[in-house]
């Protein structure tokens, strides 16, 4: 078997390799296992979300409860003083407008509050009952996740013995393969899944590229690498 056959025969093994393993990662079950994985990924996200912004309402709405809880102390004592001024004779209607003015700033102030607390609560209740819908619905995902993992190692269990006869063959073909053309191979294989294209009336059959007759005729007479210089695949010719 010449150079160029040999590593044409190599690459014809490895397609029926990749191609057995598309077909085990193309099954109904592992398409819907990453569909699934998917999904509980992007509910973990939400989840996640929804707790940092439970924790972000939970701490406002404890800041807001100790400011409403401060001014209504405030609004005490003004309003106990207001009762000791109305009481005392002495005391100055400047002093009394002052005292109602303030006073009422801070119902103001507390009606704000309570109005602020009560939005808050709405938000902690709506985002909890958003937790907890998700949290269930993301778990029901998990366990049929589970059970469609089970089922796709099942499935490429069944199959392990005809990989392994593909991976014996590829060892043996390697053997035959010139070190160096495998090496350059394995290099085009980088940029391309099939790295060597065959020559299809006169063209790459890779790019499809118009190939000229004078690396033609060098691809007839010589035993190694050729590539199209459009696409770079090795080029074969299939007639050896």
């Amino acid at each position: 078997m010449r150079k160029m056959e040999a590593l044409w025969a190599y690459q014809e093994a490895e397609v029926a390799k990749n191609n057995v393993e598309t077909e085990i990662r193309s099954t109904p079950a592992r398409q819907q296992l990453a569909k699934l994985h998917k999904q509980l990924k992007s509910q973990q996200a939400v989840i996640a979300k929804l707790s940092e912004d439970i924790e972000a309402y939970e701490s406002q709405l404890n800041k807001l409860t100790d400011q409403v809880g401060k001014l209504e102390e405030r609004l005490q004592v003004e309003s106990s003083e207001l009762v000791t001024i109305k009481q005392d004779e002495e005391s100055t209607a400047e002093e009394m407008t002052e005292l109602k003015g303030d006073i009422e700033r801070l119902n103001r102030e507390i009606s704000q509050g309570v109005r602020e607390a009560k939005t808050l609560l709405t938000e902690i209740e709506k985002a909890t009952d958003d937790y907890q819908t998700t949290v269930r619905a993301a778990g029901k995902a998990k366990k049929e996740y589970d059970l469609l993992r089970v089922k796709c190692e099942e499935e490429k269990e069944a199959r392990a013995g005809e990989l392994e006869q593909h991976d014996k063959k590829l060892a043996m073909l390697a053997k035959s393969v010139d070190p160096v053309l495998l090496e350059r191979y394995n290099k085009v294989k980088q940029h391309h899944a099939v790295p060597i294209a065959k020559i299809v009336n006169s063209k790459c059959g890779g790019c499809n590229m118009s190939l000229p007759m004078v690396m033609l005729k060098k691809i007839a007479t010589t035993d190694g690498i050729v590539e199209c210089e459009n696409c770079g695949r090795i080029l074969y010719s299939g007639d050896e």
